[in-house]
């Protein structure tokens, strides 16, 4: 087993999550999100209106021992219905909640056992049809389970092995065609994986090395165009690659974030982004390059450390 990641990271910065459905679903409309939710490092998701600023109340604050969670959870996505999941990365299982869930409650869906494969679950994602795609850091692996998906449960696709390049997966998305993106921190690398991929199966696009600059990517997502984003965690950098891009290509734009642990870009091209130092959740305008200024600030305590965030 892998040594435990946010362990790891305690001499850099605390970890996020993926919150991989920040990628928008096929026919989204191209509109401002309405919520943004947190998942910070005690456990907990809290969630604001996406077009707060300053200092402000949370609308629901899921935390306290029937929820669960735990301080090791590291993942985070909502699916089509407004549900939130969340991936336990050491208990290790997968929760949902109703999406107005708010205090200590069950939650409404678990996913647990052996059967499932779950090392370390981190990153997480659900399509518009349901399916629920994993990213498994330690088991080198990819997890899809259908929709409807519960309890003891196999996964109906795993992709693992020697050519899947597979290694420390954390944020993890798929597109309208089905096809799977993946950023692995350990690797330092970005993977697509076709539709159809399971088992030891190659990768379709691999984007690695010096001119990517990717350093511990952990959060991946991508935007209405196909481009992908990445919180690039050790070089504090948020990255975007171009819809095509492949080998060892630049990024397009790069936006400087202290603490960049987690990304989501909404419809109107928004692009949020979680400081865990600063314990906030900023937002950039569309077209914001370098060290441009954010045009919003979500800040309160119940925030914390974010691991992840996801918008909707």
């Amino acid at each position: 087993m892998r040594r435990y990641l946010p362990f790891l990271l305690i001499a850099t910065l605390p970890l996020s999550a993926c919150h991989s459905s920040n990628s928008l679903p096929p026919n989204a409309p191209l509109t401002r999100a309405m919520t943004v939710a947190a998942l910070n490092s005690g456990g907990a998701v809290s969630t604001y209106p996406a077009t707060s600023n300053g200092a402000v109340a949370a609308t629901t604050d899921l935390t306290g021992g029937n929820t669960t969670l735990s301080s090791n959870a590291l993942g985070m996505a909502y699916d089509g219905s407004g549900n939130v999941w969340v991936a336990n990365f050491a208990t290790p299982d997968v929760l949902e909640f109703a999406g107005s869930a708010t205090g200590n409650v069950a939650p409404t869906n678990t996913i647990s056992g052996v059967n499932t494969t779950f090392v370390e679950p981190g990153g997480i994602f659900v399509s518009s049809s349901g399916k629920i795609y994993v990213a498994d850091y330690s088991a080198d692996a990819i997890d899809v389970f259908s929709s409807g998906a519960t309890g003891n449960v196999a996964p109906a696709v795993r992709i693992t092995g020697v050519a899947t390049g597979l290694n420390g997966p954390g944020g993890i998305a798929a597109d309208g065609n089905g096809d799977i993106w993946v950023d692995n921190y350990t690797g330092n690398s970005i993977e697509e994986f076709s539709s159809s991929a399971t088992g030891n199966a190659s990768p379709t696009v691999t984007i690695s090395g010096g001119a990517t600059t990717l350093s511990e990517p952990w959060e991946l997502t991508r935007d209405h165009a196909g481009n992908i984003w990445v919180a690039n965690h050790a070089n504090n950098t948020l990255l975007e690659f171009a819809a095509t891009a492949t080998g060892n290509v630049a990024p397009k734009n790069t936006i400087d974030q202290t603490g960049a642990t987690s990304v989501a870009v909404d419809g109107k091209g928004y692009v949020y982004a979680a400081d865990g130092v600063n314990a906030d959740v900023y937002v950039y305008a569309p077209g914001a390059t370098g060290s441009a200024t954010p045009v919003q600030t979500i800040s309160n305590a119940d925030i914390g450390t974010p691991w992840a965030i996801a918008i909707r």
